[in-house]
């Protein structure tokens, strides 16, 4: 029998019949083990939860319990779900045994979600109340209108892609579902609690956290498998976040010929409004080791935000370093590649006779720092598929929806 606080409702109860085979997709082999069982291995990899609700199909429940024995899944109680997703939702909730808090729910077709996803989105739920795993689409939005034709574009940053675990309080999911209308169509749980008025928060996921649900996504999560085991021959955890550099001891040493080994970094700054909510984020390489780093603020603009994300990833180096840094700001790269700062300072911060700079506080920062190192700024075109600036795109996005957004105390209206 479940018991403890933090119970994981894993949905695993679906015909599959996207995936185009006779056997349920969660039975399907993915490089050896069956998709379940790859799940499960990432579930269990997170300490916080207590124990498992794993809603089946009651024709699977003889092979499914032989798998668990197999795997000794000790901590697994299995039930029965219903017609629909939401129906096995609700069985699953009316299972949840004495002293539960919070629920996961997580899809037992998603193998890959990284466990500190996990631990940030059961965070966030237990302050908000409700919280989900998300990505922000890479691709352009258009609606489609009647006989195949583009209706409009939407905005492609306000759009997020929702992934599981979804993270509630018990009580709260459980008074969601009541109230849910036998004949409500929902395609996730976060839908049942946001039709009670309440809110739901956004949490980063990863884009390696896919759900397995055509024959395509079988060859993807194979190929992140293949990732995963490089990964750990270069003694590294996951793909999504790799060894965690130490900011107390980035200490890049010189090379053979006495030159300083070579650093990459990416920034990327957003924000809302321009002025509003902006973020920045980071992505620093060093010798197969990586950091990111992001932070939002509660009034600032865009190019402030460029410029600061370059100097709190230089600002992570101890010693001077070789770096090539990638940015999709030409306000960044030709202020520093054409001369444009420098001059500004040795005119006394002015751009014209009459005209100021602007951002003087982070030029002055960023021209200090670049004192200490061989800096090459290279342009990347924004949003054309270059994985690095999409994470630092990705991290200053989310940063924008944290809560708790510093003041920019720089910014002058």
């Amino acid at each position: 029998m479940a018991k403890g606080k933090n119970i994981c409702l894993v949905m695993a109860a679906g015909s599959g019949s996207r995936m185009q085979s006779s056997v349920k997709k969660q039975f399907l082999p993915l490089e050896g083990k069956a998709v379940i069982v790859r799940t499960m291995e990432r579930l269990r990899r997170m300490k916080a939860i207590d124990a498992y609700l794993m809603v089946i199909a009651p024709e699977d429940e003889e092979q499914m319990r032989q798998i668990g024995k197999e795997e000794g899944w000790e901590e697994v109680t299995f039930v029965h779900g219903g017609k629909e997703r939401q129906d096995s939702v609700r069985a699953a909730l009316q299972a949840l045994p004495e002293g539960t808090e919070m629920v996961l729910i997580h899809d037992g077709a998603r193998p890959f979600v990284p466990v500190e996803c996990m631990e940030e989105v059961l965070e966030k739920a237990k302050e908000m109340g409700a919280a989900v795993l998300a990505v922000p689409v890479k691709d352009t939005m258009k609606t489609k209108q009647e006989g195949n034709l583009v209706g409009e574009t939407v905005p492609r940053e306000t759009l997020w892609a929702i992934q599981t675990p979804q993270v509630f309080q018990k009580d709260l999911i459980c008074q969601a579902y009541e109230a849910l209308p036998d004949t409500a169509a929902i395609t996730d749980d976060a839908m049942a609690v946001e039709r009670m008025g309440k809110p739901v928060a956004l949490v980063m996921g990863s884009y390696q956290n896919i759900k397995l649900t055509t024959p395509e996504d079988m060859a993807f999560g194979a190929a992140i498998l293949a990732l995963e085991e490089g990964a750990k021959e270069e003694g590294k955890k996951e793909p999504a976040t790799q060894q965690t550099l130490s900011l107390d001891t980035l200490s890049p040493k010189r090379d053979a010929k006495g030159m300083l080994q070579e650093v990459e970094i990416y920034t990327d700054g957003a924000c809302s409004g321009n002025p509003g909510k902006g973020g920045y984020g980071v992505v620093l390489l060093y010798q197969g080791k990586r950091k990111e780093l992001s932070a939002g603020y509660a009034v600032t603009t865009n190019n402030r935000m460029e410029v600061l994300a370059v100097i709190k990833a230089l600002e992570l180096l101890k010693k001077p370093c070789r770096v090539k840094l990638y940015s999709d700001s030409k306000y960044v790269v030709d202020a520093i590649t054409k001369g444009w700062a420098e001059k500004w300072r040795k005119n006394h911060w002015m751009r014209t006779k009459t005209e100021r700079a602007s951002n003087v506080d982070l030029w002055e920062k960023l021209l200090d720092l670049l004192d200490l190192h061989k800096v090459q700024f290279i342009w990347v075109k924004g949003h054309a598929e270059n994985v690095e600036n999409e994470r630092c795109d990705a991290l200053a996005r989310a940063a924008i929806l944290n809560n708790l957004l510093l003041n920019d105390e720089g910014y002058i209206k």
